[in-house]
């Protein structure tokens, strides 16, 4: 028969974990926008989930030095309490997905992709790890029988189960999320701009069929005072 495991309860406490404030070092701007349209994408697609970075991750009640800040961190599930800096993943549902986007900063060289970290202690169901400036663009996933790393399919872009994406380079080598059906995701600002744009092409389109009426209905007039001299 299973014993539940009992904790002191200073170790639930999110206060009781440090936010590492290395992790707060400026990103370079590339990086930076990257991680600013992975979570805007993820989070326009999927509103109700949890969808944050640069949290810290803890995995282990009382240890308040082994962590991972991922650049994006998707939950699924609804959080048991409310997330500020810290995620304790003794006590909150299983984290969906993680990724990291390359070297972090130009003050800090990039460790690579930690996999044993997020798919062996995290147990997070999918990791990404993605250096666009290096073409580099990799997934794993844990299944049944372990760890799975996910290769490209045909169009070069590799497929998330677990969110029903695939990631892939766009043209220009940026980091993109499609859906299955090919078509790129967008942030809610990227949205709401493209939005303005078909309202403003609309406006400006209604305007020149209008201004052309005007020119036909000034035309017919002078067409007909022709055919009464």
């Amino acid at each position: 028969m299973a014993v539940p495991v009992s904790y002191p309860a200073v170790w639930d406490d999110q206060e009781f974990y440090p936010l590492h404030e290395e992790d707060d070092v400026p990103e370079i701007p590339p990086h930076e926008a990257t991680n600013r349209y992975l979570r805007g994408a993820i989070a326009a697609r999927f509103p109700t989930w949890f969808v944050t970075g640069d949290v810290c991750v803890y995995w282990e009640p009382g240890n308040r030095v082994d962590y991972r800040a991922p650049d994006v961190l998707v939950v699924k599930e609804p959080l048991f309490e409310e997330v500020y800096r810290v995620y304790q993943t003794w006590k909150q549902p299983r984290v969906t997905f993680v990724a990291e986007i390359g070297s972090k900063s130009t003050f800090r060289e990039d460790e690579g992709p930690k996999v044993e970290i997020y798919r062996g202690l995290i147990r997070a169901e999918e990791y990404l790890y993605a250096d666009p400036p290096h073409s580099v663009l990799r997934l794993w996933r844990l299944d049944p029988a372990g760890e799975v790393e996910v290769l490209p399919g045909a169009n070069r872009r590799v497929r998330s189960e677990a969110l029903g994406l695939e990631f892939g380079l766009d043209e220009a080598g940026d980091l993109r999320a499609y859906t299955l059906e090919g078509e790129v995701l967008l942030t809610h600002a990227e949205t709401e701009a493209a939005r303005q744009a078909a309202e403003t092409a609309r406006q400006a389109a209604e305007a020149r069929a209008a201004d052309l009426e005007r020119q036909l209905a000034a035309l017919q007039a002078r067409l007909g005072e022709l055919d009464k001299r």
